[in-house]
């Protein structure tokens, strides 16, 4: 099984038992490209930044499929003892993190990519964001401050359309890439590119467009839990 199957079959499991899952979930059917690439191209000891939909760049980086389940579904055996849900896990053993708050922890990740760069390591940051996220002005500043410093982060945009109900025509008025480019981040033709020119402290961005093939947050059993009388 491919690491994309992998995934995809992981998704579908969670979607088809939502009834027992008690915290806000967002599933990633459909946006399997980029983990897919981070999967292949991390590194021993690098670092993963993620959002809250995090689930496929986890995996990726190696978090343990079981653990996750576990703390999906809010059991003590899960990655945080259940207490982190879908949005807001971690686990150290492998560098990974994740937020529930939209580019919560983008400032962080080019902290961690100024340490690394202080020690002479070769590993990098990988940061994802969504679309949404590049809407944060700590988004532009984090570049910015990444350029100036020749940071090694790469800066992964999957730009689904959509942030709940507003669509990106009705959010941005203009591209995404053309903007980060300006700052003088490198564009990276895929992943694996934009994670080559962190590796060479050169910071770096890279956007892929996708569709969700599933809600865009699944949270049927709180909804069904409100008592709105």
């Amino acid at each position: 099984m491919t690491f994309t199957e992998r995934l995809v079959a992981f998704e579908r499991r969670l979607q088809a038992d939502m009834a027992n899952i008690h915290n806000p979930t967002h599933l990633c059917l459909g946006q399997e490209q980029v983990p897919q690439a981070m999967h292949d191209n991390l590194r021993r000891g690098d670092w993963v930044f993620s959002t809250h939909r995090a689930h496929g760049h986890a995996l990726a980086a190696g978090v343990d499929e079981q653990q996750l389940w576990d703390e999906i579904h809010g059991l003590e055996t899960g990655l945080n003892g259940g207490f982190a849900g879908s949005q807001g896990f971690s686990d150290p053993s492998n560098n990974f993190y994740c937020t529930a708050i939209v580019g919560g922890l983008v400032g962080v990740a080019a902290g961690v990519a100024w340490a690394l760069k202080r020690d002479k390591s070769e590993s990098i940051v990988v940061c994802c964001v969504g679309d949404a996220g590049t809407e944060q002005g700590v988004f532009w500043e984090t570049i910015n401050w990444s350029v100036l410093n020749k940071l090694p982060i790469a800066f992964l945009c999957e730009n689904n359309g959509k942030s709940v109900d507003a669509t990106f025509a009705e959010r941005q008025a203009t591209p995404i890439t053309p903007r980060a480019k300006a700052f003088g981040l490198m564009v990276g033709a895929n992943v694996e590119s934009a994670m080559r020119f962190a590796r060479d402290q050169q910071p770096s961005f890279y956007e892929h467009k996708c569709k969700l093939n599933c809600d865009h947050l699944n949270m049927s059993t709180l909804l069904a839990s409100v008592d709105y009388k």
